[in-house]
C-alpha cells in the first residue's frame, strides 16, 4: 500500500480546520454523520475520515483521511458554503508554491529533463 506524502505544517493546519468547520455545520443543521453522508453523496466511513482530524492508517501526517478535495466542496456546498466566492476573494497574487514543502525541512525533487529518443 502506496502511502501518501505527509503535509506541510500549513496544510496539515488548514485541514483539520475544514474538517472541523465541517463537523459545526453539520451539528449546526443538526444532522446525523450519516445523513450528511447521503447528502453528499458518499460513503458513511469517507465522511467519518473528513470530520476526522487524526490521520487514517497509511495516511501518517495526513488529517481526515486524505479524503479528495471535492468531497470537501461538495459537502461545503451542501451545507451553503459558496465555495467559488470564497476562493475567488483569496488574493490572485499568493506566494509561490514552490516552499510549501520546506516547512518540515524538505527540500522539492528537482524534476529531470526529458530526452528525446532517437
Amino acid at each position: 500500500m502506496e502511502t501518501m506524502p505527509a503535509l506541510s505544517i500549513k496544510a496539515e493546519t488548514a485541514v483539520i480546520a475544514l474538517s472541523q468547520t465541517l463537523r459545526s455545520l453539520r451539528l449546526q443543521h443538526g444532522e446525523s454523520q450519516a445523513m450528511a453522508a447521503q447528502r453528499i453523496g458518499v460513503g458513511l466511513r469517507t465522511y467519518q475520515r473528513m470530520e476526522s482530524t487524526e490521520p487514517s492508517a497509511g495516511q501518517i501526517g495526513v488529517p481526515a483521511g486524505g479524503v479528495a478535495i471535492g468531497d470537501f466542496i461538495m459537502a461545503l456546498e451542501v451545507y451553503g458554503v459558496d465555495v467559488v466566492e470564497a476562493l475567488t476573494q483569496l488574493p490572485q497574487s499568493a506566494s509561490p508554491v514552490s516552499g510549501a514543502r520546506r516547512e518540515r525541512g524538505r527540500t522539492p525533487k528537482p524534476c529531470r529533463p526529458s530526452i528525446p529518443s532517437s
